[in-house]
């Protein structure tokens, strides 16, 4: 295995790390709270998160810097993705996802996979609201389809 392939590997298993923490977390709350509760509170730190990650973008932000920094980070290579910039928007296509992988390995139901997934990209929608910028999600590997597609719009 190369050395960049190593690094994907790792920081996948790091993501994986996460995603049972939250099912833990968010299965375990629902012992305490109604689960309307859990699922409100959950959306809510995860949206506060996208804007807290928003603080550290640049003050000129649009969706190309959005696709851009996704490359440049290396996220890209983390998800699979394929990110096109457009004169309208950018589009970011995902065609793996480590938090998915790990819910199914946990033995996650579909419901709840559909229902974590949708509640991790909180956090992309808080950032997008913090930037003015509107941010779509056509379809996830979080409901059984091939990919993620999350398509950004400037203001």
């Amino acid at each position: 295995m190369d050395r960049q392939q190593e690094t994907i590997e790792k920081v996948r298993a790091a993501i994986k790390d996460r995603a049972a923490w939250f099912a833990l977390l968010y299965r375990s709350f629902k012992e305490a709270l109604p689960e309307r509760d859990v699922e409100r509170l959950a959306r809510k730190a995860i949206y506060e998160f996208g804007r807290l990650k928003a603080r550290k973008d640049p003050v000129e932000f649009s969706p190309r810097a959005w696709v851009r920094k996704h490359v440049e980070k290396g996220s890209s290579l983390i998800f699979d993705s394929d990110v096109e910039a457009r004169d309208d928007g950018a589009i970011q296509k995902m065609k793996y996802c480590a938090l998915v992988e790990a819910w199914k390995e946990m033995g996650c139901t579909r419901e709840e996979i559909a229902l974590f997934c949708d509640i991790a990209m909180e956090g992309d929608r808080g950032r997008a609201d913090a930037h003015g910028v509107r941010m779509e999600l056509e379809e996830t590997i979080g409901k059984g389809d091939p990919y993620c597609l999350l398509k950004i719009f400037g203001k």
